[in-house]
């Protein structure tokens, strides 16, 4: 009964029916092979054997246990001590076993291993390593899609009708299509249409970019099979696991648009400065308004906190959009053009003494490194011929291939870490400033990526006039500090 239920508690679907019909006078006498076969739960097996079985006049037989309810020698205190005492070592041993458990899963995240039932969609799980995830060609190109369309502009629910219309299995259906064994969870809507919750999870998920994100969930306890979120800080997170789909910069550009908090129109289209805009002295988000007459449309955007609040809390901020789009798209191509000017700034900070010497430091102990961990591979492969040769006896062969295992390990660890050290050291040396500027080029329009990777906010201020506040706008100054004091 019950084969692949938790016996910590008594939500298995066997048990219930058993007692449905205990219920209805069906059964009078329950026999199990041993009290742990039964529950290992000291407080709900005792409820179930003193109290639910007794009123019902029903009796229980645990024959490892020799424990017989209806036995004469099985009176009150016999009872007691016999089966509660049993029961609380019973519920030990799960208590210990489920430590022992996540632990041991824990462990396994930390170094990166994937443990799920089932990849996320767009990988899957390698044949020779389930702890290893691939990419999944066919589901990976729709992942970029939804991915192109968000940071094109296109809100979620727009993605959302648009995959739909294209007539794409949703993840769930991908998954059962491709004859995995996945069930559909309770109360889920198993219609094989994607929903804005899927494309807001995909678009959200670290995972496409080469990162192993686990441990976002744990159940309450050994006994309680509930899930709860875990709080992100807690998060097991190892970078570059698997092959990324999502370039890093993409995906941290989606979640620059994801906190901003915009609402979309009615062609599912975004407003490129929805989010963006400030009052200058309320500092709460300017809402976008349309006026239409015969003639011609005017669109603006005004401060809403006089509509919602008394007048006398804010000044009417109003901005004429034309106007607005003109004097952003001015100030953008005047900071595109000195990024690009100013690129022989960062090759002169990258010859700096300092940095080109510790660039060349980071590479030559990796190289050393690598050198050491392949010398050490080869010694070790040199072993098991030495012992069948007879140079080395088996506790020698035993002893020397332990440490040479031990010592492969701490090489290979040594290894990850000047890879990252080497990975950091380079990323430092780019000037944030010069990389997102020079991306875009000649501007000749706007785009709602562009701004959302540009810009941290635009202030309005009466009279139309604006301050656009960039998210890199110290690293231009960093950069010339840095060669004023070379």
């Amino acid at each position: 009964m019950d084969d692949g239920f938790s016996g910590t508690n008594f939500d298995r679907p066997d048990f219930k029916r058993m007692m449905a019909d205990i219920e209805k006078g069906f059964v009078n006498c329950v026999i199990v092979k041993d009290l742990s076969r039964f529950c290992r739960n000291a407080v709900d097996g005792g409820y179930y054997l003193d109290n639910v079985f007794t009123k019902l006049q029903v009796r229980f037989i645990a024959i490892n246990n020799c424990v017989d309810t209806f036995s004469s020698s099985m009176n009150a205190s016999t009872r007691c001590i016999t089966v509660g005492v049993q029961n609380v070592i019973n519920e030990s041993v799960a208590a210990t076993t489920s430590v022992n458990v996540r632990g041991t899963l824990n462990m396994t995240r930390s170094k990166g291993e994937f443990i799920g039932s089932f990849a996320s969609y767009g990988y899957m799980k390698d044949p020779k390593d389930h702890h290893r995830l691939l990419v999944d060609e066919e589901a990976a190109d729709i992942v970029k899609l939804i991915f192109s369309m968000f940071l094109g502009g296109k809100s979620v629910l727009g993605i959302t009708k648009e995959l739909n219309g294209m007539a794409l299995p949703s993840p769930s259906l991908y998954k059962k299509l491709r004859g995995l064994k996945y069930t559909t969870p309770p109360n889920a809507v198993n219609d094989g249409l994607w929903s804005d919750r899927t494309v807001r999870r995909i678009l959200t998920n670290e995972i496409y970019t080469g990162t192993m994100v686990q441990g976002k969930n744990t159940t309450i306890s050994y006994k309680i099979k509930k899930c709860r979120a875990v709080p992100k800080e807690d998060w097991i997170v190892v970078p570059d696991t698997h092959e990324a789909i999502i370039a890093k910069e993409d995906w941290n550009r989606a979640q620059s648009l994801f906190s901003n908090h915009v609402h979309t129109g009615r062609n599912f289209e975004t407003d490129i400065f929805a989010g963006l805009l400030k009052c200058s002295e309320c500092r709460r988000c300017m809402n976008k308004k349309t006026y239409r007459n015969p003639n011609k449309t005017y669109i603006y955007y005004k401060c809403a906190t006089r509509d919602r609040l008394k007048k006398a809390s804010c000044q009417s901020h109003t901005i004429n959009r034309n106007r607005l789009y003109d004097a952003v798209l001015l100030t953008l191509q005047k900071m595109s053009e000195a990024a690009v000017k100013a690129e022989n700034i960062e090759k002169r900070l990258r010859e700096l003494p300092k940095r080109k010497d510790r660039q060349e430091s980071l590479e030559l102990s990796l190289k050393l490194l690598k050198k050491e961990l392949e010398k050490e591979k080869e010694a070790g492969l040199e072993l098991y011929p030495d012992f069948k040769s007879g140079i080395l006896t088996k506790e020698e062969y035993l002893e020397l291939k332990t440490r040479s295992l031990s010592k492969k390990e701490a090489l290979e660890e040594k290894v990850k870490e000047a890879e990252k050290a080497l990975r950091d050291n380079e990323s430092k040396e780019k000037n944030l400033f010069f990389e997102a500027f020079k991306k875009y080029g000649t501007i000749t329009e706007l785009s709602r990526p562009m701004l959302s990777e540009l810009v941290e906010e635009i202030i309005i201020f009466p009279d139309e006039e604006i301050e656009i506040n960039f998210k890199f706008r110290d690293a231009y100054k960093d950069a010339l500090k840095a060669l004023q004091e070379s």
